[in-house]
């Protein structure tokens, strides 16, 4: 006859558990099961009975208690995962082996095999039901639509097919295990590690997202929640108003990772939110939206924008756009994780998440304490905020450094203070479009389309150096001659691949050969015209949804055509040199710690030798390499020659009309 059914497991609605807590409920019905076995052992002289566990062993077993410490934890399992009275005595029968090595070799009595110390849900039945409660429903516990099978407290370790479902073994989840154990550290998972995110301490900002996400948590409905943006994860956590545990959609298609993050929240009071959407090719994109619904409860997702969360486009969904910060927000935001007051430049240059500025801000202060100083500087947080910003640009654009300030830039006036506005637009564009309220009068994109024309050698790609210097940019330098392609589409592809590694990079991207791209448009007289006007208009697309400043440049302003031109916000045109200002890009040329010679004539060089910067930087560079082979000062000889060279290189004639008294010399 089973025994009494404890009145706590039969009031199935009650969630107290019994007085002398579950695992000495489960050791006073275990004590009761040893003790009905023994009275039925019909070989009491078995003289294989040291192959297993004795009478008198199992008796003596079951006359101990619990270890100290288990029950409390227990009761906040049972609690946290919303079980009820027949639950947490469920989960106490498959937990007790974790929690004392005793109720293993217990089990393996009643099991009459000394190699099955787990529990089953035959042998749950068998010890929890009584008056009141059926083995039927003590196994039904063990369904998947049940709440331990939900939360994923439960798990079959090496299931044998050949075996009853009843008698196949169950345990807890690592997790849990560990959880019960007062080791939660013990159970994190290698195969799937979870990731969290806290609510930050003063909130995430963006008020309005916050608040339109809680109303729709708070809300019943099984439809998913997809959060864009670069903050998803600290709005989504400010409106939990709890921790997040971030999977990754691919682990989702893993029911052991899906249930290690759901009984993970659970334990935790978290909330599971999928991420990784990127990248997901078709297949993989079918897989995880038939996991979805093997998630259970509400399904949460973030993606870094509207665009990426088309990966669930198969599915009805609710999305919540999360903007990014503004320029008030990242401000405070640097303010107080820096601990500095004058953070206004930073803020209005480098537009990142709170995330990256967190980040960036630890980079700043490390950079500040090597040098002993506890505040930070404006170098040191324009540091911080370069590391910060998240780009894989340099897999498919050079780097370009960034050296070259203003004094070095020989131009007109005009040129440079076309130059200044653009970085004038760059670093206050924020405080003018946004607090100004400019974006909603003008309704333009906060981005900027450049177009840097002149000759070969004319400084277009110094003056861009220039512009990121001043701002403390990066510089990506993308060659468009290897971008176009003559394959249809495939140029498209190339420049979206390029633009999607620079969100969030705050970098200038500098495309060099622009019309290769940018010609002329031609009459519309095969498909390959007009797929190349296709090209042309989805890089003008991508420029204008591109947040920073793209330039291209170009050596023949005439051949891009008038009405792309109309299109750009500026355009710089980089006149050959004349003699004053070559002049003073040979002096800018020839280092101050370089060996020179008295008898240099830079007027002479400047006024009878039409050389763009680029090609003195070349004539400059070969007179100091012939001036080391001779072993001697840099003279006015190596100079000529290396004009010389050079006019060679662009096959120029070496006149003596230009080289005067200098002809002998290159003769």
């Amino acid at each position: 006859m089973p025994p009494d059914t404890d009145p706590a497991v039969a009031d199935r609605r009650a969630g107290e558990a019994p007085a002398g807590g579950w695992l000495g409920f489960l050791d006073g019905r275990l004590r009761a099961a040893v003790l009905e076995a023994v009275g039925q052992d019909a070989a009491p002289d078995d003289a294989l009975r040291g192959l297993y566990i004795s009478d008198e062993q199992a008796v003596a077993l079951a006359a101990q208690v619990a270890p100290p410490g288990a029950e409390e934890r227990l009761d906040a399992a049972a609690r946290v995962l919303g079980l009820d009275a027949l639950e947490a005595a469920v989960l106490a029968v498959v937990a007790a082996p974790d929690l004392d090595p005793r109720f293993g070799r217990l089990f393996a009595y009643l099991h009459d095999d000394l190699t099955r110390r787990l529990a089953t849900p035959r042998l749950a039945g068998r010890l929890l039901a009584g008056e009141g409660v059926a083995e039927a429903d003590v196994v039904a516990c063990f369904a998947p639509h049940r709440t331990l099978a939900r939360v994923g407290a439960l798990r079959r370790p090496a299931e044998d097919a050949t075996q009853p479902l009843a008698d196949r073994p169950v345990r807890p989840a690592d997790r849990l295990a560990a959880f019960l154990l007062g080791a939660s550290g013990a159970g994190e998972s290698h195969a799937a590690p979870l990731r969290r995110v806290q609510p930050a301490p003063d909130g995430a900002g963006r008020p309005e997202a916050v608040a339109r996400i809680a109303q729709l948590l708070a809300g019943d409905g099984d439809v998913p929640l997809i959060v864009c943006g670069a903050d998803g994860a600290a709005v989504l956590a400010d409106a939990a108003q709890g921790p997040l545990i971030l999977l990754d959609v691919r682990d989702l298609l893993e029911p052991d990772a899906r249930d290690d993050a759901r009984v993970a929240a659970a334990l935790e009071g978290a909330l599971v939110v999928l991420d990784g959407l990127d990248g997901l090719d078709p297949p993989t994109r079918m897989r995880v939206d038939r996991a979805l619904d093997h998630l259970g409860g509400r399904c949460v997702v973030l993606a870094a924008s509207r665009s990426e969360a088309l990966a669930l486009a198969e599915r009805t969904a609710l999305v919540v756009e999360v903007a990014e910060p503004s320029f008030a927000e990242r401000r405070r935001a640097w303010a107080r994780a820096a601990g500095t007051e004058d953070v206004d430049d930073v803020a209005a240059k480098f537009r990142l998440s709170i995330a990256q500025i967190a980040a960036g801000a630890r980079i700043s202060r490390v950079e500040a304490q090597a040098r002993g100083e506890a505040t930070p500087t404006v170098g040191d947080l324009d540091l911080g905020a370069r590391h910060a910003s998240s780009t894989r640009l340099g897999e498919l654009a050079t780097r370009l450094p960034v050296r070259m300030g203003w004094d070095e830039l020989v131009l007109p006036e005009r040129q440079r203070d076309l130059l200044r506005s653009i970085s004038a637009y760059l670093r206050h564009r924020d405080r003018v479009l946004t607090d100004w309220g400019y974006d909603r009068t003008v309704a333009r994109t906060q981005g900027l389309k450049i177009l840097f024309a002149g000759e070969s050698g004319t400084g277009k790609t110094m003056a861009a150096e220039v512009v990121a210097h001043d701002l403390g940019l990066e510089l990506f330098r993308v060659d468009l001659a290897t971008v176009v392609s003559k394959y249809i589409g495939e140029t498209e592809k190339n420049l979206e691949r390029i633009f999607t590694a620079a969100h969030g990079s705050n970098a200038i991207l500098f495309f060099d050969e622009a019309d290769a791209l940018f010609g002329k448009r031609s009459e519309v007289s095969d498909s390959h015209d007009r797929y190349a006007n296709i090209e042309v208009a989805f890089l003008l697309q991508r420029m204008e949804a591109y947040p920073g400043a793209v330039v291209l440049a170009t050596n023949f302003k005439r051949n891009i055509d008038d009405a792309f031109i109309r299109r750009l916000d500026f355009v710089v045109d980089f006149p050959f040199p004349e003699a004053e200002d070559r002049r003073r890009i040979w002096e800018l040329l020839l280092p101050e710690q370089a060996p020179l010679a008295d008898d240099l004539d830079l007027d002479f060089l400047a006024r009878q030798f039409k050389l763009s910067g680029g090609a003195i930087r070349n004539c400059s560079l070969a007179a100091a390499f012939q001036a080391a082979d001779d072993g001697d000062m840099i003279h006015m000889r190596h100079l000529v020659r290396a004009v010389a060279q050079e006019y060679g290189k662009q096959g120029r004639l070496t006149l003596e009309a230009d080289f005067e008294h200098f002809h002998h010399l290159v003769r």
